[in-house]
């Protein structure tokens, strides 16, 4: 019982950190995808590593969202609750929805690679070609989702911080700042820019700053 209570305070906070990072890890060794589908299955194609990124994003996620839960539970009973459980709620669909974009490049994206460099040319790489080029966009609008509800869940986060007053001032204010510009990218620029992939940057760092911040709580 005694191992249970010094665990229990820091499973939170080395989930949201150790989540994250994969998530950056994964962000930094993800190949630049440009051009029209083909050139991009190529790409995908010759990858070694592709399926391993999208796994490491995938439960990046799951471990990201466990360690927000602990920071919604850290400001139950606090002036910050009603936002740090909105926060939670919309962060749920913004990893929802991010995670549509990352399955389908690991399991339909890779399939349909494999097949275009495989029977380029022919009949069977012009399918794949056109299968990717009509679901592709499916994956990126779900991707801008994503990019603009993980703001709002970090706006949310930091208006709790700032209320709720059990964590340092700066991370609440960090956290608004983040999640506004990160709103505000997805919302301004389409789902096929960089400025939209850039929209998860700032409230993933938040979250690698602030486990990383918990974790150093006495």
């Amino acid at each position: 019982m005694h191992m249970l209570r010094l665990a229990r305070p820091v499973i939170y906070p080395l989930a949201l950190l150790v989540g994250s990072l994969f998530v950056v890890a994964a962000a930094l060794a993800h190949p630049d995808l440009t051009g029209d589908g083909a050139a991009q299955l190529s790409v995908i194609a010759r990858s070694e590593a592709w399926r391993a990124i999208h796994w490491a994003f995938l439960f990046g996620f799951t471990l990201a969202l466990t360690g927000l839960v602990g920071v919604m539970g850290m400001h139950v009973g606090t002036p910050g609750e009603a936002a740090a459980r909105a926060g939670v709620l919309v962060a749920i669909f913004a990893y929802g929805a991010w995670a549509v974009v990352v399955t389908f490049m690991v399991g339909a994206g890779w399939t349909l690679a494999r097949s275009y460099v495989a029977a380029e040319p022919g009949l069977t790489a012009t399918h794949a070609v056109f299968l990717y080029d009509m679901l592709h966009p499916f994956a990126l609008a779900a991707q801008r989702t994503a990019g603009f509800a993980l703001g709002i869940a970090t706006y949310l986060f930091g208006w709790a911080v700032i209320n709720g007053k059990v964590l340092p001032r700066r991370l609440g204010a960090g956290a608004v700042a983040g999640g506004l510009i990160a709103a505000g990218l997805a919302l301004a620029f389409p789902e096929s820019t960089k400025a939209d992939e850039a929209a998860f940057v700032l409230p993933v760092l938040w979250q690698v700053v602030t486990g990383a911040a918990l974790l150093r709580r006495p």
